[in-house]
């Protein structure tokens, strides 16, 4: 082969290998960002379960304060039915 063929050859190589070098460096910095952005939605989510808990439990608060306001009470004594009577049958 010819020196100007070798030349060629390693030319091509070289940039080759600076092409593989930049986007390995690209793909890092993609990487890194998808690291980011993977922590940001965990700490969305814990945040929205916590809006979500706080939500439940407001709204929990509030109808028990509203049904107390309309009179509603716990029941003081609790009756339980064991026997089973025959409403109707079939002759």
């Amino acid at each position: 082969m010819s020196l100007q063929k070798i030349n060629y050859i390693w030319a091509i190589n070289l940039i080759l290998f600076v092409a593989v070098v930049f986007l390995g460096i690209n793909q890092a910095g993609k990487g890194a960002t998808i690291s980011n952005l993977e922590k940001k939605l965990d700490e969305i989510s814990i945040t929205k379960r916590d809006l979500s808990e706080k939500i439940f439990s407001n709204g929990s608060e509030e109808r028990l304060l509203s049904a107390q306001e309309s009179g509603f009470v716990k029941p003081s004594t609790i009756l339980y039915f064991n026997s089973i009577e025959v409403v109707a049958s079939i002759k």
